[in-house]
């Protein structure tokens, strides 16, 4: 996830790299692009330091369960900051690396994708 000031712009610039929208609109607040094999979130909104937010962020969809996730991450003393539910996307888990920057797992919710 990639916090713009301006999504117009930043939209432009990644279509520039071979990006394409997969979600969202380019005069939205929210857009995923698909980036050669990569995805990328932008969003408009300032980073929300309450909810863990930095100007970048890792963001990833799970391929298990959260729960069991959780548990296998907590096992190998990573430090789990919160697991939330997420507006945008549904029930996410949220780490840090040791440098504090913030990685999302996301149990994703289609319904929500659409």
């Amino acid at each position: 996830m990639v916090h713009v000031d301006d999504m117009p712009a930043a939209v432009a610039f990644y279509e520039k790299l071979g990006g394409e929208i997969n979600h969202g609109d380019r005069d939205g607040e929210w857009v995923l692009m698909q980036v050669g094999t990569s995805q990328i979130g932008l969003v408009t909104r300032p980073p929300d330091a309450s909810r863990g937010e930095s100007t970048v962020e890792l963001n990833f969809t799970a391929t298990m369960p959260l729960d069991r996730l959780e548990q296998l991450l907590r096992a190998q003393g990573v430090t789990v900051v919160e697991v939330a539910v997420d507006r945008d996307l549904g029930v996410r888990l949220h780490v840090e690396t040791p440098d504090g920057m913030p990685i999302k797992i996301h149990q994703v919710e289609p319904e929500l994708m659409v």
